[in-house]
């Protein structure tokens, strides 16, 4: 029974992709209908999908969620001509459309706790309670109440709640980006991405750490999961760190915070990118000509303080004898670049998100064809778009679960409500708002998809803050910055709780090592709000300026976390680089100028000092010898 009912859920996967892909070839299926059919098979893949052996009763309790799906699913989609020509809120649902919504309703709930875990199951139950008891709260956050039947005809058969913005999303575009991404990767992207990374820094100082770094960054860019990324790419990269010196926690660190960076790094940036688009109205090419040079800050601060430990530990590269013949593989896969040129040349010049990435789909399927080596067999195809549908089951339900709460939210007025106290709390204060809201994205995105975080948080906090006459895109950059890194921040670092488990080594003190690596991620997105120039919104010498001067505060912020610029540093001079940091990171002309000075002196003072004595501590125990042909990466 398991097994055929396995043998099902393929068979389930498969069809959503055709189906995506039909509604694009040939003719697209309603809106509202589309977004039942694409959720309810998802769900159906979450409660079939065997992913650990299933007792019987456990095979029972999947059977019965399954059946549950497949009936509001086909009584819906049934239905759908009726909710298309009827007036909401006038028509109203009959007692059969409510009991459909409320089994759609605690499906979802059931398919969030397993896909996104507690966090977020909790915080959408106790939206829906507010919903439905909301008469019985205290005036200042209290209203008038949802019955089941007004719930179902905002949540379910409007466009306003479970089928909004966010699923619409999923559907629309992100589907069309996951399966580029997961037939790039098929091809060998990835595997060009990691020899691009170890060609061009493997043999510097620290360079198997800037190598991984590089790759994080690329790898976590295109599949969009800081915890996938790090579990993908850091079964090689860890090892490898720790075998030329590094410390297990320290390689774990990095690890962690690279490929937690990738959902900020253009052109792909994850789901939630996306998101952002329908939430700010903003076309795709600003946000990611914004996201640009924070993200590049971002990457700089970790490579700055890979490259000083090194510095400080006498690490060195991979020898030019050690290092595989890398660029043989380079070169057989060197034409994987083409669908990526054609996914940003075509976003550039104004084609939408889906053809964009419809296009750089067939792109990838045509580049592999080339050589033998990245050839995607019809089997591998059909893998393939099976893939594609099971990887956007970790987006389209916390998507599904935020338009569920996105509904209540419109409908009572809490957002209004939140928007008010936050400003009140802060007393038109933007520092004291920033940090409110930084807060809040921490706290919401532990152990919670990052696309949900976001989501969540812009929804309630965005109209403060853009009350203040904030840039948009600050607004939501800021957001998506402390959403990610809460991956990475401890006490819930799911990131660097994955890596800790790869290196063997401590999570707490992994954690704590990732949140140094990353602290001008905590930076930076006060800077980009304050001075929307280093997100692409100024004159071309106000971001020529304040990109250089952020660059030399990111560079001082890793030797002080560090404890290494020109020499190694004592603790006031770590100090003083913070200090420096700080005022070169801060975008204002005279606290560059003050920056600039106390840091430029501290680098001659420590100019002045002997040379520091550095042995070779590179550890060749603590991991096998490289490949003789390329750098794989175990899945």
């Amino acid at each position: 029974m398991d097994k055929a009912l396995n043998t099902a859920m393929r068979a389930i996967a498969l069809a959503i992709t055709m189906l995506q892909l039909y509604s694009v070839v040939m003719q697209p299926l309603p809106l509202h209908m589309h977004y039942i059919l694409i959720l309810g098979a998802i769900c159906l893949l979450v409660f079939g999908r065997n992913v650990e052996p299933r007792t019987t009763t456990g095979l029972a309790i999947d059977l019965a969620w399954v059946a549950v799906t497949l009936a509001w699913v086909i009584y819906l989609t049934a239905n759908h001509e009726r909710y298309i020509t009827r007036i909401a809120f006038v028509d109203r649902p009959t007692q059969w459309d409510v009991v459909a919504g409320m089994a759609l309703l605690v499906t979802l709930l059931e398919a969030t706790r397993r896909v996104a875990g507690m966090g977020l199951f909790v915080i959408a139950s106790l939206f829906v309670a507010y919903g439905f008891l909301g008469q019985y709260l205290p005036t200042g956050i209290g209203h008038s109440g949802m019955t089941m039947s007004r719930f179902v005809d905002i949540e379910v058969l409007s466009n306003n709640g479970i089928f909004g913005i966010p699923i619409g999303a999923v559907v629309s575009y992100i589907f069309y980006f996951i399966l580029f991404a997961t037939f790039l990767e098929l091809s060998g992207g990835g595997q060009l991405f990691i020899d691009l990374a170890f060609a061009l820094t493997g043999r510097t100082r620290g360079g198997p750490a800037k190598s991984a770094v590089i790759a994080s960054g690329l790898m976590g860019s295109i599949n969009g999961s800081a915890v996938a990324n790090v579990v993908g790419t850091g079964t090689f990269t860890i090892p490898l760190m720790r075998r030329f010196g590094y410390k297990p926690h320290f390689s774990a660190a990095v690890e962690a915070a690279s490929s937690t960076g990738g959902q900020l790094m253009p052109p792909i940036m994850g789901a939630a990118a996306f998101v952002m688009v329908e939430l700010t109205g903003l076309d795709y090419v600003t946000i990611l000509s914004g996201a640009a040079i924070p993200a590049l800050l971002y990457y700089l601060a970790i490579l700055f303080a890979v490259d000083l430990t090194a510095k400080k530990d006498g690490l060195r590269g991979i020898p030019r004898g050690e290092l595989p013949d890398i660029r043989k593989g380079i070169f057989r896969r060197l034409h994987l670049l083409a669908p990526l040129v054609v996914l940003v040349d075509m976003m550039i010049n104004g084609s939408s998100l889906m053809m964009s990435a419809i296009y750089a789909f067939v792109a990838a399927i045509a580049a592999s064809m080339i050589t033998k080596e990245t050839r995607i067999g019809p089997m591998a195809m059909l893998r393939g778009l099976e893939q594609s549908a099971y990887a956007i089951i970790v987006v389209a339900i916390p998507c599904a679960t935020a338009g569920l709460i996105i509904g209540i939210i419109v409908q009572t007025g809490i957002g209004l409500k939140f928007t008010s106290f936050v400003l009140s709390l802060a007393d038109g204060s933007m520092l004291l708002s920033l940090l409110a809201v930084m807060v809040a994205c921490i706290i919401l995105g532990m152990g919670m998809p990052t696309v949900s975080a976001y989501i969540m948080v812009a929804i309630l906090m965005a109209p403060a803050l853009s009350q203040l006459g904030i840039y948009v895109l600050s607004i939501h950059l800021f957001i998506l910055y402390f959403a990610l890194l809460s991956f990475v921040t401890p006490p819930v670092a799911l990131a660097s709780y994955a890596a800790a488990a790869l290196a063997k080594t401590d999570s707490t003190k992994t954690g704590l090592t990732a949140f140094k690596l990353t602290l001008p991620g905590f930076i930076v997105p006060f800077a980009f709000v304050y001075n929307p120039a280093l997100v692409m919104n100024g004159a071309w010498y106000e971001i020529a300026l304040v990109s250089v001067s952020s660059m030399l505060g990111v560079y001082a912020l890793a030797g002080s976390v560090v404890g290494m610029h020109l020499r190694r540093s004592t603790r006031i001079e770590r100090l003083v680089a913070f200090s420096a940091a700080v005022m070169l990171i801060v975008p204002y002309l005279l606290t560059d100028l003050v920056g600039l000075a106390v840091f430029g002196g501290l680098l001659v003072i420590q100019s002045r000092r002997p040379e520091d004595v550095v042995v070779d501590s590179r550890a060749y125990k603590q991991a096998p010898t490289l490949p003789k042909e390329g750098l794989q990466v175990v899945k």
